[in-house]
């Protein structure tokens, strides 16, 4: 334990190696802070990939469930090339997400890495947040399209 003293001095009291349970708590929590940064860009990663295989899935599935000579009117139009430029604008906030921090700071000052990295990791979260409402709206979207004309409801 550490103890102050009046005039400032610190004064070790005892000392003991890690129990092997603290030191495995220990390596986990810094497993944690090295791979949250990676794990997010990762994630955003997977979702460009899956935003953008998504417009070509609809567009599919719209194809199978439209008869094959349609006249859709212009409302009808519209709502169907709203999920994929939905799914498109996903992708796109993911790009972001994906992108490399540009913040500068000093290896030498812990304080400016701290910094840094938690501005990072919040900027990301954001990020995610935001691509994932839009992933759930395009998604919804087609899916109430792609269900409207399997059903031969006119729009």
């Amino acid at each position: 334990m550490k103890k102050m003293k009046n005039n400032d001095e610190i004064e070790i009291e005892s000392a003991e190696p890690l129990s092997p349970h603290n030191e495995a708590l220990y390596e986990a929590g810094k497993e944690m802070l090295k791979s949250s940064i990676t794990t997010g860009r990762d994630f955003c990663h997977f979702m460009v990939t899956l935003s953008t295989g998504a417009i070509p899935t609809y567009l599919a599935l719209l194809k199978f469930v439209l008869p094959e000579k349609v006249v859709l009117s212009v409302v009808g139009l519209i709502l169907s090339v709203i999920p994929p430029f939905v799914f498109l604008v996903s992708a796109i906030v993911f790009v972001f997400g994906y992108l490399p921090t540009t913040s500068s700071f000093s290896l030498d000052i812990i304080e400016e890495i701290k910094g840094v990295y938690e501005e990072t990791i919040m900027r990301r979260k954001k990020i995610i947040e935001i691509g994932l409402i839009v992933f759930l709206i395009g998604s919804i979207s087609a899916i109430l399209s792609i269900v409207t004309y399997a059903l031969g409801l006119s729009i």
